[in-house]
């Protein structure tokens, strides 16, 4: 039995940035993906970018649910731009983490999928000059909603998976191999 309702736990995720599984129990979720948890006490996942003959890419994000979008490093976008055809999609201010806010470009991926077999379709990646890591951030996480983070064993229980995908046969628009 929750001490809070759960209209003020829905309504506190959304101000907070993330969604929280109420009402769902971890049985419930439609995916389990594993997590790999790194001394830094960050979790990372596998996405996975798949080109135009079906070809896959795989990346590792590290999850971060204060970001409010997918981002890649630009290390990261300039391998996989040699043999990426991507749709520029727009240019956006962004408030980076210290607080200065930037300038970035944002791209879209045709195909983008988490684990084995969790298909999120097409996504907006924006790609971050001097950035570290790739992230793994909101506008995933939500269409994917309700989720959750497991730290025993490390994971990701995501509700919402293949559904999201209008066709899945489609060729994506991205190829990519990392080396």
């Amino acid at each position: 039995m929750s001490l809070l309702p759960n209209r003020f736990l829905s309504s506190l995720g959304v101000i907070l940035g993330f969604s929280f599984a109420v009402g769902v129990s971890a049985g419930e979720f439609e995916h389990k993906i594993p997590l790999d948890r790194q001394k830094s006490g960050n979790y990372y996942i596998t996405g996975t970018i798949t080109d135009t003959l079906g070809g896959k890419t795989e990346v590792q994000f590290m999850v971060d649910t204060g970001a409010g979008m997918v981002t890649l490093a630009e290390r990261t976008f300039e391998l996989l731009s040699r043999d990426l055809r991507v749709k520029p999609s727009r240019r956006v201010a962004a408030r980076m983490a210290d607080g200065r806010t930037r300038s970035i470009n944002v791209y879209e991926i045709a195909r983008f999928s988490l684990g084995e077999d969790c298909e999120i379709g097409p996504t907006e990646v924006a790609v971050i000059p001097g950035a570290a890591n790739n992230i793994l951030g909101l506008n995933v996480l939500n269409r994917a909603a309700p989720f959750a983070i497991y730290t025993s064993p490390p994971s990701l229980a995501l509700s919402v998976c293949s559904s999201l995908v209008p066709d899945a046969a489609k060729p994506a628009l991205v190829s990519a191999k990392l080396n």
